[in-house]
């Protein structure tokens, strides 16, 4: 039965034979941790083998497959020389050419006037045709196995496409044709094969026409991805809607503390609390995405809709990515917003006594808990807790939501997005989410002046800085490594501090990710009260540090960022009314790609425009972070490409969802294997909870 055979799927490799633990732990750099996974690669491309030698169309990087009879063996004069197989076809001579081999191994794998099934690239070596590192020789019964069409899949250091093939291979046989759970609209509008069908000739091509209708096949499995992700979202909601009236959260208290504040909220800023208020007093556990530009507001914006749940009693977690900015959130909240009934904790990973304010946490000791991941550790219980603000939405999806709600933390979510996400992006991740935009920056800020050049005038540039450092005018130089690299040309933060250091003294400091805690909060804080002039860092400042003096910033290998990192980086600078400067510098090495992406950040302040270019330019994992996590977004989908499949595949779960349809055990029992397919075992505990 289809059900059974997913724990053959859910293996982990390595118990696999011929891979065992060591290519396991390479496989992980893949994203391959069970068999399942290696269903989720996507080709690079496929080699014909079919084609046999044909003087007609020969050319330099053909892929033939022929018969050949071992002549004679010549070894090198020299170990700079190649080893020669002198083959022959009939009359024709084609050597097989290797390097760095031991000859004694060749010629008793390859004995002479023995006849092979050769497969390879030609290529031309002395006027002769050659092979050079045939990618197979076999024995002649193995003709009809090796004529076939052969995927090429991306790769990672120790693992070979053999490694690949063998575990598609043993996974093949447990995958079924499942009954089928896409409409028949959807099926007929976009001429889809079934799923079985779709995943099987995407891995396994047997003709030039599987070939061909490889793009149909993957968007087939975008769909269908694309179903599972929306069905979760939505019947997690339906689930987790509130049994009970609502919150009956008041306002009095939020007037009044904004009322108090140091500055004046922007219009737009009224009006994104009002609609969150708004949401969050609804008879939904709301999800809700706070998209904002950089510089906008968020952060105060997420503490003033706190403000309700603190005064009906409820607790309060706020999430952050960083240590560094858990800190400032928390002095921003200690600062700015004046209620006594807050009573905050700031808990991150080196917070010391857990046990004791974990204890206070669960007695309501703390009713406003700020912190990074570890405010939602296993041993920490909250006690009522209604309203989660996580300031780092691409880490929480659905899993994570889900999780949160089987450790009764079924609370309203305010999640925000570092830098704006482009809409049809946002669709395809999140589904039917509750979005509010936020893209106003306050008035007295006067637009960012980007410069982009070479790093050959870096020296001019350091003029420049001797003349413009002051008091008002503090400066982050951003170098995206740690340490020099022989591997890498990118500039490291520790060789520009040295080398700043000798220019401008004492008055430099140095932040990055491996430093220690305590001497990170100690560089940032004398970098505010401006004991220090200039910060030299990597983009651990990206997300959050908020310096009102610091009006200019110089990005090195500005090439190596992508437009919504850049713009974050930006937006660190010209947060007072104090005009700001950006220098992006490139490398000699700079692609064409990446000029194109530094002319679009000189010429776009606005986030929402960046977001869009950048998903055009780079591609969906990028602009969320995930690569850099070594996570995968979406398998088989492509956002840019697949906008219009999003949509539909968005509509066709909101009907199945109107009309009921997850009610019935027929439906169950498909949507079950699809969401099984696509490890939505969360969703898969609501439905037959």
């Amino acid at each position: 039965m289809s059900e059974n055979n997913f724990k053959f799927l859910y293996q982990n490799v390595d118990k696999l034979k011929g891979i065992g633990p060591k290519k396991a732990s390479y496989l992980k750099n893949l994203g391959i941790n069970s068999v399942l996974d290696a269903f989720y690669i996507i080709p690079t491309k496929v080699i014909d083998r079919t084609q046999d030698i044909n003087f007609k169309t020969l050319e330099k990087g053909q892929v033939i497959t022929t018969i050949l009879k071992v002549k004679k063996h010549r070894p090198p004069f020299n170990s700079r020389l190649p080893y020669v197989i002198e083959c022959t076809k009939g009359n024709l001579i084609i050597n097989l050419i290797y390097f760095s081999v031991r000859g004694n191994f060749l010629r008793t794998k390859y004995p002479d006037n023995k006849e092979f099934i050769v497969s390879g690239k030609i290529s031309f070596y002395k006027s002769n045709i050659s092979i050079a590192h045939p990618d197979y020789i076999e024995e002649l019964e193995n003709e009809d196995k090796l004529r076939s069409f052969e995927n090429i899949y991306p790769l990672t250091r120790g693992i070979s496409i053999k490694d690949i093939k063998r575990i598609l291979n043993y996974g093949k046989d447990y995958i079924d044709d499942y009954p089928e759970w896409l409409s028949v609209e959807l099926i007929e509008k976009s001429k889809f094969y079934s799923f079985y069908n779709s995943i099987i000739k995407l891995h396994f091509p047997e003709t030039k026409e599987d070939i061909e209708y490889k793009e149909i096949f993957r968007k087939r499995l975008a769909a269908d991805e694309l179903i599972s992700n929306y069905f979760a979202i939505r019947y997690l909601k339906e689930k987790t809607k509130k049994k009970e009236d609502n919150l009956n959260l008041h306002y009095f208290s939020q007037g009044e503390i904004v009322s108090q504040l140091p500055f004046k909220l922007t219009n737009m800023q009224i009006n994104t609390i009002s609609k969150i208020n708004e949401l969050n007093n609804s008879h939904y556990r709301e999800t809700i995405l706070l998209q904002g530009d950089v510089g906008s507001g968020k952060t105060i914006v997420s503490l003033l809709t706190a403000i309700p749940f603190i005064n009906q009693g409820y607790q309060v977690a706020y999430m952050a990515p960083t240590e560094i900015l858990a800190s400032q959130i928390y002095e921003n909240l200690q600062s700015l917003i004046k209620l006594d009934e807050i009573k905050s904790v700031l808990l991150t990973g080196s917070s010391k006594n857990k046990d004791e304010i974990y204890k206070k946490i669960s007695d309501k000791d703390f009713n406003f808990i700020i912190g990074t991941h570890a405010i939602f550790q296993e041993n920490l219980s909250f006690n009522q807790l209604k309203y989660v603000i996580i300031d780092e939405q691409h880490r929480f999806g659905v899993k994570q939501r889900l999780t949160l709600g089987e450790k009764g933390i079924n609370t309203n979510i305010l999640l925000m997005s570092a830098t704006p996400i482009p809409r049809s992006l946002a669709l395809a991740q999140y589904g039917e989410i509750e979005q509010v935009i936020l893209n106003e920056r306050p008035a007295f800020q006067k637009p960012i002046i980007t410069k982009v050049s070479s790093a050959e005038k870096i020296k001019d540039l350091i003029n420049y800085l001797k003349k413009s450092l002051s008091d008002k005018n503090q400066i982050y130089w951003i170098c995206p490594l740690v340490e020099e690299s022989e591997s890498q040309i990118y500039k490291d933060v520790e060789s520009r501090h040295k080398s700043l250091k000798k220019v401008f003294g004492p008055e430099v400091g140095l932040l990055h990710g491996k430093m220690k805690s305590n001497d990170k909060e100690k560089t940032i804080s004398d970098f505010k009260s401006g004991f220090l002039k200039i910060l030299v860092a990597t983009t651990v400042i990206e997300v959050g540090i908020d310096n009102k003096n610091a009006n200019t910033i110089i990005i090195e290998n500005a090439e190596k960022f992508g437009l919504s990192q850049l713009h974050q980086l930006r937006g660190r600078v010209g947060r007072g009314s104090e005009q700001g400067y950006c220098f992006a510098l490139y490398g000699s090495n700079i692609t064409e790609t990446s000029e194109k992406r530094l002319k679009v950040f000189k010429n776009t302040l606005d986030g929402f425009e960046l977001a869009e270019k950048d998903l055009e330019i780079r591609g969906t994992g990028d602009i969320l972070g995930y690569r850099q996590s070594g996570e995968s977004l979406f398998k088989f989908v492509e956002v840019t490409r697949d906008q219009e499949l999003i949509k539909e595949c968005f509509e066709y779960v909101k009907k199945i969802m109107k009309s009921k349809s997850f009610e019935d055990k027929e439906f169950q029992k498909k949507i079950y294997l699809l969401l099984l397919f696509f490890k939505q075992q969360e969703a898969i505990k609501l439905l037959f909870s």
